[in-house]
Formats: structure tokens, C-alpha cells, sequence
């Protein structure tokens, strides 16, 4: 980088102080990670606007702990000033006073060395996974703690067996963790053991080897087998010898419900098959209750992938597939939001290109939710007479490109639309 550029970066960029991190930290932001030096004081030159910071602590024997990261949209010449509680194993602003915040501001210059420059060769891949989403959803979206994390946090409803509702065990919830106290040895996460290949201190990262898989942060892509799922409370119901578990309320990610009520009430079967094959009342159900406008669907699209792709969390992908398929299935739609669909295609495109081509096949049925999927969408834009020819075009590019990327098959018609008896009450 030229000294001029870096001076600008320097004094119009944010600054993210970070105080106390151990050495050996896995600490990312965006699209980068890094294990952490014995300099390293936090980044500096970060572009203003939004981006998401995350990491875990890792043993003296390499292990890692569940990764743990926040959503943030820094503003210009911000100075964002947080410390380590080694308690917690957590980043934490408890104690940081503005009056030590300016202090910090002042003496920037004094702590360059320990700050590693944001690394903007890869700014504009951040921007492009990003780039709907606006600081109203990401508040009404993100955990209640404003921490996202790998692994659920769940609380003991009851401890009393044989009941199938569950009583509170002295009134109290009682908290169930993954993780161990102290520094002692872990337990992998959800997402595995990550192998951390770079090194970050001041001025920069210090390359220890070269990057694994295509994940960020040079770790190996988590699989679909490597998210830890949710408890689901209501299989539990059904089971009276075991305690009733759920989520922890503040540390869920609150995402969008998508209706279950696919049809209009009043339906005649044949509105009822209708609408079951084509979301498109669905897609306008959940546009009312929850959007303003369809560049926030597009975010809470982009909110998800970037939970699950980065954060790891198993919700956040299930919630991606149910989003994806929706859009995907909303036939009727496509003439009335050709703006939503277009962007859409755009930012599906960015997405794929970071994931393994084999990251969504099935294990048991080798089928392939993304190839299953698409083919609806890329045959309701073909046999749409009526839609606009910009929105077709670059949908049957998408599909090409595709098709040559990953050698998919979208020409044979899914098996979901094989004749098949009705459910009239599709749900």
C-alpha cells in the first residue's frame, strides 16, 4: 500500500482497540482471520460501515472454543474500545469509560504498531455479501446479548422426570453450557478443530502456511454435519423420561417467521395445490408482516448466509435454505418483483462462489438441495411469457454459469413435481 493511501485510511478509517486478547486467539473481522501475537492491540483503517467481528480463545494444545462474533457498523473515525475478560473468554465493554476512550484516541499513534491493518483486498467480497443489509435489521435480528455464537446456549426447563410439560425446578431455569471454565482442554465445537494459518500482530499478518479449504479465515469449511443443531423442544415433549430444554432467549438470533398458512383461509383444494406449489402468497405474507421493503429480505438473506458461513450457527442455515427456497418457488411473484428477484439472483451469485460445490448434497440421498431448487426457479423463468426479458437473461446466465462451474443438472424436472396426492391442508 502506498505510505499516502495508508496515512488517509489511517486518519479517516475506524479503529477497533482491543485489550488484554491472550496470544494463540483465533480473532477475525469479515472476510480474514488470524491467531493472535503477543502485539497485537486490535485494527485499524477499518472502512466505515457494517462488518462482523468474531473469535475464540484456543488452548496451549491448539484447541478451539466455540466461536463467538458481533455485528457492527462503524462509523468514520470511529474508535471502538473493548477488552478481554479471561473469565468469560469473551470480548466484553464493561469498564471502558469514555474518558478512556478519548484517552485511547489521543495516544493512537503510540499503539500503531500493535494495530494490523483492515485488509482491503478484500473489501469488495465483504461488500458484495453484505451490501442489503442495514443496521434496523441486523438490531432486530441479532441476539438480544448482541452476540452471535456457535453453539447453542440452552436452559433446563425442568429437572423433574416423567413430566411431559415440565416443571421449573425451584422456580429457577438452569443454564446449560457447552463450554468449560477456565483454560483447561475443550471440547470441539459444532464447527470442528480449525487449523488458524496466520499470525497477527502489528503491521500486518505473518504467514505461517498456506490457507486450507475455501472457509474464511483459512480454517476448513464447516459442513453440514459440522453445525450442532438446535434443541427442539418439542420432540423432547414427546419423550417423558427427559428433562425440557430450549434455547436461551437472549443469545437466539430472532430471525423472520415464515408463514405456515400457505393459502388463503377459505381455499378450494385446487387454490390450496395451487398455492402449495407456487410461495408466492407465502413470499407476501412474510414481505408484510416483516419487511418494508424487499432489499431487507435480501438482508436478512445475506444476515443469514454470513451467520452460518462465519459464525457457524446451524439456525442461521436452515433459515438460508427455507429463504432460498421460498424465493425460489414464488412463480407468480417473479412478474409482480422483478427488482427483489434480479438482486436476488445477484446475490445468490456471490454467495455460491464461497462454498464447496459439494457442500449441499445430501449424505443419504446424494441429492442436492441448491440443484433440486433452482431447477423450479429456472424453469419458471423460462416458461414465464410475461416476465421482464432483463430478469430472464441474467437468470438463465446464472444458470449456465452454474452449470459450468459445478457441472449441475438443472434440465430433468425434481422429483417433488412428480404427480402426487394433494394435502389440503398444505401448510
Amino acid at each position: 500500500m502506498e505510505p499516502e493511501l495508508a496515512r488517509r485510511l489511517f486518519a479517516e478509517g475506524a479503529v477497533l482497540v482491543l485489550l488484554d486478547v491472550p496470544q494463540r486467539t483465533e480473532f477475525g473481522i469479515d472476510y480474514n482471520s488470524w491467531s493472535v501475537g503477543p502485539k497485537f492491540k486490535g485494527v485499524k483503517m477499518i472502512p466505515p460501515g457494517l462488518h462482523f467481528v468474531y473469535y475464540c480463545a484456543v488452548s496451549k494444545q491448539g484447541d478451539a472454543a466455540p466461536r463467538t462474533g458481533f455485528f457492527h457498523f462503524f462509523k468514520r473515525q470511529e474508535v471502538l474500545v473493548m477488552k478481554w475478560d479471561h473469565k468469560t473468554e469473551d470480548l466484553t465493554d464493561e469498564g471502558i469509560s469514555t474518558e478512556m476512550v478519548e484517552r485511547i484516541r489521543a495516544g493512537l499513534k503510540d499503539l500503531d504498531q500493535g494495530l494490523g491493518p483492515y485488509p482491503y483486498d478484500t473489501l469488495k467480497k465483504w461488500v458484495s455479501l453484505s451490501n442489503h443489509i442495514s443496521q434496523d435489521l441486523v438490531t432486530r435480528i441479532q441476539p438480544l446479548s448482541g452476540k452471535v455464537t456457535s453453539v447453542s446456549q440452552i436452559v433446563q426447563e425442568t429437572s423433574a422426570v416423567g413430566s411431559g410439560e415440565g416443571e421449573r425446578e425451584g422456580g429457577r431455569e438452569r443454564e446449560v453450557t457447552g463450554e468449560r471454565e477456565g483454560g483447561g482442554e475443550r471440547e470441539e465445537s459444532g464447527g470442528g478443530e480449525r487449523e488458524v494459518t496466520g499470525e497477527m500482530e502489528g503491521g500486518g499478518e505473518k504467514e505461517e502456511g498456506e490457507r486450507e479449504g475455501r472457509g474464511y479465515g483459512g480454517g476448513r469449511f464447516a459442513g453440514v454435519g459440522d453445525f450442532e443443531p438446535s434443541v427442539d423442544s418439542t420432540s423432547q415433549k414427546r419423550r417423558t423420561d427427559l428433562p425440557l430444554f430450549k434455547s436461551k432467549p437472549e443469545t437466539a438470533l430472532r430471525f423472520s417467521e415464515v408463514p405456515r398458512q400457505r393459502h388463503p383461509v377459505g381455499a378450494s383444494p385446487s387454490e390450496i395445490s395451487h398455492h402449495c406449489m407456487d410461495l408466492s402468497y407465502t413470499l407476501q405474507s412474510l414481505m408484510t408482516s416483516n419487511h418494508t421493503h424487499y432489499r431487507d429480505l435480501l438482508g436478512e438473506l445475506q444476515l443469514a448466509f454470513l451467520c452460518f458461513f462465519l459464525a457457524h450457527v446451524y439456525d442461521a442455515f436452515e433459515h438460508w435454505k427455507e429463504l432460498v427456497r421460498l424465493l425460489c418457488m414464488s412463480e407468480s411473484a417473479l412478474s409482480d418483483q422483478t427488482e427483489l428477484f434480479t438482486n436476488f439472483i445477484t446475490v445468490l451469485h456471490f454467495q455460491l462462489k464461497e462454498i464447496p460445490d459439494d457442500f449441499f448434497v445430501d449424505i443419504v440421498s446424494r441429492s442436492n438441495f441448491l440443484t433440486t431448487t433452482l431447477q423450479v426457479f429456472f424453469a419458471c423463468l423460462e416458461q414465464g411469457s410475461s416476465l421482464d426479458s432483463r430478469l430472464v437473461k441474467k437468470g438463465l446466465q446464472f444458470r449456465d454459469n452454474l452449470t459450468k462451474q459445478y457441472n449441475w443438472d438443472f434440465s430433468s424436472e425434481p422429483d417433488e413435481y412428480a404427480p402426487t396426492i394433494v394435502d389440503t391442508d398444505c401448510s
